[in-house]
């Protein structure tokens, strides 16, 4: 049995993504421009129909979806309408826009930015002190040891002996790597 869909990612999903929102009626072309760059920079794997793949990739404009009965999740979609014109418009949705007085959301803490190992071997000491000095918060950093296997006193609280001690323990982590390999 032949399959229906196609999985898509990189340029091919990108190609299928701003096919179908630029052959979307009533879609002015700045709009789908730029729904069209949302959607490949959001999305990072497609699913699409057969039928959809083979006529944008041979250049014809994207066949209507035929309805599916979402409530039957197994129900086989009925036949497309013969004559595009007839064919209901895809609906996009507008995209939610920011007032320009909200706040941008707080960036939040990436315990895997950086590893400390090799900031250590690296760069040193005094770069690893630097990069745990950018981490303000001591749950982020406590946070940070978990990640990168680095064990600290859990009763530490200041921020900066939890810094010390996380300096410490990556010292201590690359002298047992040497240890373990001689």
């Amino acid at each position: 049995m032949a399959r229906t869909t196609k999985a898509l990612s990189g340029p091919a999903k990108d190609k299928l993504l701003t096919g179908l929102v630029a052959s979307t009626d009533g879609v002015s072309s700045d709009v789908a421009r730029r729904i069209g760059a949302t959607l490949t920079r959001e999305l990072s794997e497609v699913r699409v129909r057969r039928d959809t793949w083979d006529a944008l990739r041979n250049g014809a404009v994207a066949p209507a979806s035929p309805p599916v009965d979402r409530a039957a999740p197994h129900a086989k979609a009925t036949a497309p309408p013969a004559d595009r014109s007839k064919a209901p418009a895809a609906v996009i949705p507008a995209a939610p826009t920011q007032s320009a007085t909200a706040a941008p959301p707080a960036a939040t803490f990436d315990p895997y930015g950086f590893s400390a190992v090799a900031v250590l071997t690296r760069k040193g000491k005094a770069a690893l002190a630097a990069e745990f000095a950018k981490i303000e918060t001591a749950a982020d950093l406590r946070a940070f040891s978990t990640a990168q296997h680095l064990a600290i006193d859990p009763a530490l609280n200041d921020v900066a002996s939890i810094r010390d001690a996380l300096v410490a323990a990556t010292e201590r982590r690359i002298a047992e790597r040497k240890a373990a390999a001689s």
